[in-house]
């Protein structure tokens, strides 16, 4: 019987072991000693690293430390060398394993036929990318046909290092931190789940509950439980047992809280070949599980992940389906169709899934983008974080890396958004650092850093007044100053120009509103001829005015006209082409300005969004898209995520003005669809922008 931990990461995070099988190396008493001072000592601590290298699994830490104290008495033997190196690799201080392997292969390069493909490994765990790929590429090219299984693995983690390498060229500003032993400890921590109120957060553990001798699996480690933790007082408390109902001497894993909070899906390792069933919360306690009535599990399968999309029409999942998917475990989706039926379950499709397993998947808050690892695509190692979003049609676009330093060549899973904090999510790791085995941690993603704004020049100092010689008479002048009344200049101006069809020029018959920009209210209307599109009209004064123009048939133009007091013409000239409502027809939302690396948008925006206000308004039967846009600078992963998060902010904003949302979508193109060059400052600045899209009339 498998638990789930194992069958998501046990043939990555242990692949040596098979190997080490091969090669079965013994450090020889004789040549491990040098002198007789402290020799004893030194194998005693030999025999027990031994000891735990033959027991595997978790012992492996165990065997590293032994090692090392045998290590200071000779560090010259390629065997103990060797032997850190696997210890270290298999155990929580991958990072350590480089060094041994490097040495042992200096002592005797031709000491396993397996050293070059470990040493790659151990390489690419210490972020020697470079390095790993020389090491792997020379296995590969001499490795014997029997290790082609370990050729194979060779080549993928050598393109693994290539992602590495590309991936890690733009780091995301980001804080990461460790949850801390109040969850997290020796054993594995996994599969998190928030309350709604993100106050508790449940979670399973590896850690000994009830130590018994049949706890143990064939992994070393004990049985899955399922804890929980609440945050209280600014802390989060020391987590204990979800109930003795809900976990049992087998596998449980919780994978999904239902809305209410009433219902928790679960992994039972117990069902089938590990089934999702449903505990039930009565009384402020978990029931036994029982079968969950959407169908997804069928005793034939493996499914070991769920979650439901926030409108609670949509469930992605995980099954192992063999050779009818595209490789290893997909992602599944099934489709509500009215209150008591679902849809049949629907692979993904080959953008989000790949030929190797992908797992742990959960929808963002609004349903448009769903996260989820996979050790496919282009992965620094073992599992990464990706996420994919929702095109308009449907479908989920391609598969984009979370990025650096959110994965690592360790394995990173079981990401999940913090309950109303878009910046915020907690997943979990095995990266060097930890407790031990898989850890839960929080990352929070860090604005822009505030660039200082160069100093301001010294004022050049004020040279002294000359003296001045004052003469005094004895005759006393009085000037008395004489005020000539002023007449009041007029203040009025006149408004003129065009409006014409932006594509063919052609004039057009407008309605044209004049609006105080400060009252917010209509001093004057007029209209365009039908037979040059001129117009004209007098504005009471010269002040600052929003002009409105309207044409059926024609997107509303809302253009502000600043007019300074000293303004030395009586007329100003405002030519107004309209673009012509069509399907596909795409429009720039000038000035639309956020708040620096958030999506929340500022009040200088309010004026620009109003002009689409009104245009939908015009438009009742338009249906649009609103994408946003970013230039090439920064994290790819970063600008994806904030452009479709701004483009969701708008289209927040025109529900808060009436617009019904069934007219709107919204996508993030982050730097995909520039309109200029991104090499200048200028061309940048264009890039970054906000457009709607007409997709129905």
């Amino acid at each position: 019987m498998k638990t789930a931990i194992q069958i998501i990461v046990y043939s990555i995070l242990f692949f040596p072991i098979q190997l080490n099988a091969q090669t079965v190396l013994e450090i020889s008493r004789k040549d491990f000693r040098t002198v007789r001072d402290g020799f004893d000592v030194a194998w005693d601590h030999v025999k027990e690293g031994e000891s735990f290298y033959s027991e595997g699994g978790v012992w492996y830490n165990n065997a590293l430390e032994e090692y090392k104290k045998a290590y200071s008495y000779n560090s010259s033997s390629a065997v103990l060398n060797y032997k850190m190196g696997v210890a270290a690799l298999l155990s929580d201080s991958k990072e350590e394993a480089a060094e041994y392997f490097l040495k042992a292969m200096e002592i005797n390069p031709n000491i396993t036929e397996d050293i070059l493909f470990l040493t790659g490994r151990a390489l690419q765990f210490a972020g020697r990318y470079e390095e790993a790929i020389e090491k792997l590429e020379k296995f590969t090219l001499t490795a014997g046909k029997k290790y082609q299984t370990l050729i194979n693995k060779a080549k993928k983690y050598i393109d693994e290092c290539r992602s590495a390498i590309e991936i890690t060229r733009d780091t995301i500003r980001i804080e990461i931190k460790n949850f801390g032993s109040a969850m997290n400890s020796e054993s594995d921590e996994y599969c998190i789940v928030p309350s709604y109120n993100g106050n508790r957060i449940y979670f399973a553990s590896r850690k000994a509950i009830n130590p018994k001798p049949s706890n143990h699996y064939d992994d070393t480690k004990y049985d899955e439980n399922i804890l929980f933790s609440d945050f209280v007082n600014g802390e989060w408390t020391k987590a204990i047992s979800a109930g003795k109902k809900i976990n049992t001497p087998y596998c449980e894993t919780p994978l999904f809280l239902s809305g209410a909070e009433e219902r928790l899906f679960i992994y039972t390792g117990y069902e089938g070949n590990g089934d999702i069933m449903v505990s039930r919360l009565k009384k402020g306690e978990w029931q036994k599980p029982g079968k969950e009535k959407i169908g997804l599990s069928t005793g034939k399968y493996s499914e070991t992940s769920i979650c439901l999309s926030p409108d609670g029409n949509e469930i992605a999942f995980i099954r192992d389906q063999g050779k009818k998917g595209f490789g290893g475990k997909d992602i599944y989706i099934v489709r509500r169709i009215d209150n008591l039926k679902w849809s049949k379950p629907v692979n993904a499709g080959i953008t989000i899934n790949s030929k190797y397993d992908e797992e742990s998947v959960w929808y963002s808050g609004t349903g448009d983008t769903l996260w989820f690892s996979s050790a496919g695509h282009n992965t620094l190692g073992g599992f990464d974080i990706f996420y994919s979003v929702r095109s308009t049609d449907g479908s989920w676009g391609p598969a984009v890396n979370a990025g650096f330093p959110i994965n690592t060549p360790w394995h990173e899973l079981f990401y999940v958004p913090v309950p109303d904090d878009d910046s915020a999510f907690y997943f979990v790791s095995n990266r060097s650092g930890g407790y031990g085995g898989l850890d839960i941690y929080k990352g929070k993603i860090l604005p822009p850093p505030v660039v200082p704004a160069a100093p301001e020049p010294e004022p050049e100092p004020e040279k002294p007044e000359e003296p001045q010689v004052v003469v005094v008479r004895d005759t006393v002048v009085v000037i008395k100053e004489i005020v000539q009344p002023t007449q009041q200049p007029d203040l009025s101006i006149y408004l003129t120009g065009t409006v014409t069809d932006s594509e063919t020029g052609a004039p057009l018959l407008a309605r044209i509103e004049i609006i105080d920009f400060l009252s917010d209210s209509i001093v004057g209307t007029t209209a365009s001829s039908d037979v040059d599109g001129a117009y004209k009209i007098k504005l009471p004064e010269r002040k600052i005015y929003v002009v409105n123009v309207r044409a059926t048939g024609y997107l509303s133009e809302m253009k502000r006209v600043t007019i300074q007091k000293d303004y030395p013409q009586d007329f100003v000239q405002l030519d107004v082409p309209l673009m012509k409502v069509k399907v596909g027809r795409k429009v720039v939302l000038n000035n639309i300005f956020f708040e620096t690396g958030k999506a929340i948008l500022t009040k200088e925006s309010y004026e620009e969004l109003n002009k689409l206000v009104g245009i939908m308004t015009d438009n009742p039967s338009m249906k649009i898209e609103i994408s946003g846009h970013t230039d090439n600078t920064g994290s790819v992963t970063i600008n994806a995520r904030l452009s479709t998060e701004r483009a969701r902010a708008v289209v927040d904003y025109l529900i808060s003005k009436g617009i019904d949302s069934s007219r709107m979508t919204y996508m993030g193109y982050g730097p995909d669809q520039p309109v200029a060059d991104n090499s200048t400052p200028e061309g940048r600045a264009k890039n970054r922008r906000v457009e709607f899209k007409i997709i129905e009339m």
